[in-house]
């Protein structure tokens, strides 16, 4: 009895314990919480003293939220079972980042729109058109974040769009407003004034070291072409001191003489006179030391017509490449001279190089002739002027690009690739000499970089080469430069390119005119044709020029036949002559004589090379028939003191000699022997004869003694028309 008393009392405490931990584990499964990201753990820890069937119990979750599939695992220690974690919800993800990249894109697209707009060179039609793409692109973006639910592969896709779409309209938009500066920079303060600049200069020696040290002494200088500039540094001299000599004179060297043998103690000498003047004396730098400098603006009359629609009327551009600084408002020498003719009508443009050694009028010296180089001296209005004297056409605007842009232009657009047509050993960009400065290129094609650019622009020295070569090659590495900015690479280095534009290039060329210009070709897309023309009929010369009286220079006296050719490229932009009334003969002249509406007016200060036999070395000349020889000694001293080899021009008129054009093996040779028959009448020719009345050649040596007494009124006449033709 005691036995079966116990058995029960064991077996009711079992059951107590079951239920116990029945309740337990349900009371933890109401009492659970819920994660922040949705997750139930439902545990239960109950220990079953033995289960000999093996079999599970019940679950106790059965029918609430955090039923699981997978309730009970073995437990190793007792063989019961518990259970384990349920699989995770879906994830609906977190939007408010996206809501971010969102905002940035929309922030971006209507920030590109506006630049766009402030650009002014879109037609309205295809700026509303971008404007519109934009906004349904950003449109269709919300709309998809809005709708999702859940973090898919959808969702990555949608994020990757966004963030290349506002790379690409922050790239856009910085590349745009860059543009907008570097245009802004070039057609404004640029083109607006110029920098002058003058050295007080003393010999090395001099015990003078400051202005207050030329207390009654001697300072020359020369108002001839500087008057601006020099006149204000005297103005800062007298504010210092009052007791100074000043002496005036008209030529550079004459006054650079007096100074090195003592004859005055100090002189003034432009910026732009300091090259010119070490052409003559290579130790200028060593023989003399600057004590002051003293610099000015001036203000640049506008050369260019600001009425003139270039969108729709032909214009000229003057690029002049300008080797002095790296300030495009310097004024300097203009080594790269290249008229750029733009007809926007017929889409054509025309280049026309011409040689710096142009012997052409120099209008800041009453237009004495002078080296087309010595002209950008005095700025490029000057040159302007100069050029229309000489080929009488009208230039509308100017473009100065100093000789390290070049550098920078190239080096922006990670090289350029140009096919050099010789091998050379050229100075660096400082005109050094030195072994380590010198820069060779092999000939063949090959990538440049900026400094081997400039040296294939510059080099001219070789033999069979020179100006002609020289000039070639500058329009080689245009095109190079053209070309590389249509490539992917170029274009992703347009932001580079701007920011060295803005420092070494200036235009006076109007910014409306630009933007209406590049709209206008936006709006119809049409080829271009690109004609590129070298003057090389001329001859080479030794000559004095007017900004350099004392000694004579190399230079290059153009032909009247590569004038009428620049003219007539000009005049043809405004020719409107329908082409079935225009016909030649390519069996007599393949360069037809064309009648346009505005003649070409001829200059008179303009010596070219059919007055090659009536110009001397050591003059100056304002036209042919006004020669200045005051300073013919001295320049003819100066070109034996330092062997200066003098070449005398001549001029041979162009004749044209037709070639054989081979017709190729198409061509069948015209079976016409039926004419030959023809030479029977040729017996015909026995009326020649009859005109043979050739008494009529006696009567020419009548006038032959006619001249023997030069009495006669006729005769005199007739040799005075064989003079003028000698001449």
């Amino acid at each position: 009895m005691k036995k079966q008393k116990k058995e029960r009392e064991d077996s009711r405490d079992l059951s107590g314990d079951l239920e116990h931990n029945t309740g337990a584990a349900t009371q933890a499964a109401t009492d659970e919480t819920v994660s922040p990201d949705s997750e139930r753990t439902y545990t239960l820890h109950t220990e079953q003293a033995g289960d000999p069937a093996g079999t599970e119990p019940e679950d106790p979750f059965a029918g609430t939220e955090g039923a699981s599939e997978h309730f009970r695992t073995k437990d190793s220690r007792t063989g019961g079972r518990k259970t384990a974690r349920t699989p995770q919800k879906p994830k609906e993800g977190r939007k408010w980042p996206d809501f971010l990249l969102w905002g940035l894109a929309t922030l971006l697209s209507v920030l590109f729109s506006l630049l766009l707009y402030q650009m002014g060179m879109l037609t309205i039609q295809i700026l509303v058109c971008i404007c519109v793409i934009l906004l349904l692109t950003d449109l269709i973006l919300l709309i998809l974040l809005l709708r999702r639910t859940q973090v898919r592969w959808t969702t990555w896709v949608w994020r990757v769009f966004a963030v290349i779409m506002s790379a690409c309209l922050a790239f856009g938009s910085f590349t745009i407003y860059n543009t907008w500066n570097a245009l802004s920079t070039i057609t404004g303060s640029n083109a607006s004034s110029a920098t002058l600049k003058v050295d007080l200069l003393v010999p090395a020696d001099s015990g003078v070291s400051k202005v207050t040290d030329l207390v009654r002494k001697k300072v020359g200088y020369s108002t001839r072409a500087d008057e601006t500039v020099v006149a204000y540094a005297l103005n800062q001299i007298s504010t210092q001191i009052n007791e100074v000599e000043y002496v005036d004179y008209s030529d550079y060297s004459q006054l650079y003489d007096d100074l090195r043998d003592g004859t005055i103690d100090a002189m003034l000498l432009p910026a732009t006179r300091y090259n010119l003047l070490q052409e003559q004396y290579k130790d200028l730098k060593k023989d003399t030391k600057a004590i002051a400098q003293y610099e000015t603006t001036r203000t640049l009359t506008p050369t260019s017509n600001s009425a003139l629609d270039i969108s729709r009327e032909p214009f000229v551009v003057y690029v002049a490449g300008i080797d002095a600084g790296d300030d495009p408002s310097i004024d300097g020498r203009s080594d790269v001279n290249i008229l750029v003719m733009v007809d926007p009508v017929n889409n054509s443009m025309t280049t026309v190089s011409v040689p710096r050694d142009s012997y052409v009028p120099n209008p800041a010296y009453n237009n004495g002739s002078d080296k087309l180089t010595h002209l950008g001296n005095d700025g490029a209005d000057n040159s302007i002027l100069g050029l229309e004297e000489a080929f009488g056409i009208e230039i509308d605007y100017y473009a100065k690009v100093n000789f390290q842009s070049l550098i920078h232009i190239v080096d922006a657009l990670g090289g350029v690739e140009v096919d050099v047509k010789l091998d050379f050993t050229e100075q660096d960009e400082n005109r050094s000499f030195k072994k380590d400065d010198l820069i060779t290129l092999k000939k063949g094609k090959q990538v440049l970089n900026g400094k081997e650019a400039l040296a294939y622009a510059r080099h001219r020295k070789t033999a069979g080469y020179g100006t002609t070569g020289r000039e070639n090659a500058q329009q080689d590495i245009i095109r190079a430069i053209m070309k590389k900015l249509t490539t992917a690479e170029g274009i992703s280095r347009i932001n580079q390119l701007m920011e060295a534009a803005q420092k070494y290039v200036a235009t006076d060329m109007p910014l409306p005119a630009i933007q209406k210009f590049i709209s206008q070709q936006l709006k119809n897309v049409q080829p271009w044709t690109v004609d590129s023309m070298t003057l090389k009929g001329g001859a080479d010369a030794t000559l004095t020029t007017v900004s350099m009286p004392s000694l004579p220079l190399s230079c290059y006296l153009l032909s009247p036949e590569d004038i009428t050719k620049v003219y007539n490229a000009y005049a043809r932009m405004f020719d409107d002559t329908k082409m079935k009334a225009f016909s030649f003969d390519l069996t007599k002249d393949p360069q037809p004589k064309i009648t346009y509406a505005v003649e070409q007016e001829v200059s008179e200060y303009m010596i070219t090379s059919a007055d090659a036999d009536r110009l001397s070395p050591y003059s100056v000349y304002y036209g042919i028939d006004r020669v200045d020889s005051r300073s013919a000694d001295r320049s003819e001293t100066r070109a034996q003191e330092k062997a200066i080899d003098i070449v005398v021009p001549s001029y041979t008129p162009p004749v044209y000699v037709p070639e054989y054009v081979d017709p190729g093996p198409s061509y069948t040779e015209p079976v016409t022997p039926a004419p030959s028959p023809s030479p029977e009448p040729e017996p015909t020719p026995a009326p020649e004869p009859t005109p043979t009345p050739t008494p009529d050649p006696t009567p020419t040596p009548d006038p032959a003694p006619a001249p023997d007494s030069g009495t006669s009124g006729g005769s005199g006449t007739d040799t005075a028309a064989v003079g003028e033709g000698t001449d």
